[in-house]
């Protein structure tokens, strides 16, 4: 694979780029042909660099110039069709890779990776750059090789490749008594689990005392099953880690590999160092953080997707309420999980009265003798478990009960009108509209970070309408609305449909869109928007 051409910031060996953790995987914004930032897990398994977002294919000006099959882990070795684009450039930070190819397909609901993220990018970072990801203060620094110099105190583990130029250390195990096992890991920060070990490719590798037979996840070829159990200890960069949560996919049952490969070393290790990644010099260095100690959780499968059981929108209703600092409601027919005065994340159901929070957490709920939901039990995979009494309801009123919404104020109906007009101009691509909808110093936010401008709003209608793509088409849904003075606030759901291959598309976010009075006019002056995950 031909590698992308480098080019730094003037004046600069190195930028530092902040990153979001969502499933314990790291998210970094990336710019495609000049895009907005599109949301990229980083990711040292990936081979190559894939768009995965179909709401963002038509938006790049890509030139497909051809196809290529994509086998992915799980049973059945059946494989995927993804199209090529050459000639793209990837920017990070400033630094411009330019020339480089991309895998434009578009995932399953079950992928291995959640919806909301636009991409994988792997090699063509790690193959070019040095790469110092710091999990204490959630950056990245990306190092011009040539400049790069290390002069901390941490372990330098020596790195092998295969052909894909994925990256291989060793480390040693226990699994049983007191015996060390030395064991090759790919290095996989698009992994969420802490560690994974394939049974049958060394005879000490078996399944520990009590593992659990469960559905891991999918791949590009179908389930992955396997089980999950501990091991004794774990030792990496001096580091001995013990009860070690780690799954066993069944794909590698009795099967001795020709690479070597004794298993995967995931984000839930990786994140407890600050860790340099050095392709250039075949090394990658640990330094040991703050989280080196902290104890680990519960194992869980790579994506509870495979494992979702229905629970009917009545029964959902057992479990709302407030559990501590935690509150349990009802949301788009999902339960959904949120810190008080944080984030939140619909909850899928895996048995009865069980759910998973992504891949971070596995949550029960307990119910008395009168068969009412008293507690909930959130086993984390890597803190320790909370145990929440579930608080009394406060009033009469029943819960999730709609408030009958008051008489609108002639400033919320004109705003609400507007809020049409607004979304009729991105469907018509009516910038003369939009100009005049949206202030001058508009900003919307995603919610991984990354802001959009009226400029930019402009000049994707513009690129749209001169290239001739076809139109969303939005609607809204729970809409409210607060007055403070000249601003008016709107909350509630925004429905995106559009037709592409001959196929309806959907996609749901919510919005909070804030509207300013200014000389005698209304105007949208900021918008935030957060990716509804589908089911």
């Amino acid at each position: 694979m031909r590698l992308p051409v480098v080019s730094f910031p003037a004046g600069k060996s190195f930028v530092e780029v902040p990153f979001g953790v969502e499933s314990n995987l790291m998210v970094i914004p990336v710019s495609v042909n000049g895009s907005r930032p599109l949301r990229y897990v980083l990711d040292t398994g990936a081979q190559g660099t894939s768009l995965n977002n179909p709401e963002t294919i038509d938006l790049l000006k890509l030139k497909i110039t051809g196809t290529m099959p994509v086998r992915g882990a799980g049973g059945g070795g059946a494989t995927s069709e993804a199209s090529i684009a050459e000639n793209v450039s990837f920017n990070i930070g400033g630094i411009e890779l330019s020339g480089g190819r991309l895998a434009v397909r578009r995932l399953a609901k079950d992928s291995p990776f959640p919806a909301s993220f636009d991409g994988v990018i792997g090699r063509i970072v790690f193959s070019t750059l040095v790469v110092e990801v710091d999990w204490e203060r959630r950056v990245v620094r990306f190092y011009e090789p040539s400049k790069y110099k290390y002069s901390g105190k941490g372990a330098v583990l020596p790195v092998t490749f295969d052909e894909g130029i994925r990256p291989y250390i060793t480390a040693n195990v226990v699994l049983s008594g007191d015996k060390l096992v030395p064991v090759k890991l790919i290095v996989d920060t698009g992994a969420s689990h802490a560690l994974s070990l394939e049974v049958g490719t060394k005879p000490e590798i078996k399944f520990p005392e009590g593992a659990t037979k469960i559905v891991l996840g999918r791949g590009g070829s179908g389930e992955i099953t396997g089980y999950t159990g501990r091991v004794k200890s774990f030792e990496l960069g001096g580091q001995t880690f013990n009860n070690i949560p780690t799954s066993f996919p069944d794909e590698s049952l009795g099967v001795g590999r020709s690479d070597g490969r004794n298993g995967n070393l995931g984000s839930g290790l990786l994140r407890r160092f600050k860790v340099i990644y050095d392709y250039s010099r075949k090394q990658m260095i640990v330094e040991p953080n703050k989280f080196v100690g902290e104890p680990f959780g519960t194992a869980m499968p790579n994506n509870v997707a495979a494992n979702t059981a229905q629970v009917s929108p009545a029964a959902l209703q057992d479990y709302v309420g407030k559990y501590g600092n935690k509150e349990i409601s009802v949301r788009d027919g999902w339960l959904y999980y949120q810190r008080i005065g944080g984030r939140g994340a619909a909850l899928r159901a895996t048995g009865k009265d069980k759910f998973a929070l992504n891949t971070d957490a596995q949550i029960s709920f307990v119910r008395d003798g009168k068969g009412v939901v008293s507690e909930m039990l959130i086993e984390w995979v890597d803190r320790d478990k909370e145990q929440l009494k579930r608080e009394a309801p406060t009033s009469t009123q029943p819960q999730n009960q709609p408030r009958v919404q008051q008489q609108l104020s002639e400033a919320e109906r004109d705003v609400r009108k507007l809020e049409r007009e607004w979304l009729d101009a991105y469907e018509k691509h009516d910038a003369e509209a939009m100009n005049r909808i949206v202030s001058n110093d508009f900003k919307l936010t995603f919610s991984n970070g990354s802001v959009q401008t009226k400029a930019d709003i402009l000049a994707e209608l513009k690129s749209a309408r001169d290239a001739g793509r076809p139109s969303p088409k939005f609607s809204t849904e729970d809409v409210q609305s607060r007055v403070e003075g000249d601003t008016v606030i709107l909350t509630g759901r925004v429905i995106q449909t559009m037709e592409r291959d001959g196929q309806t598309r959907t996609m749901q976010m919510r919005y909070t869109d804030t509207y300013a009075k200014r000389q005698g006019r209304w105007q949208v002056i900021a918008s935030q928007l957060t990716r509804i995950q589908p089911q």
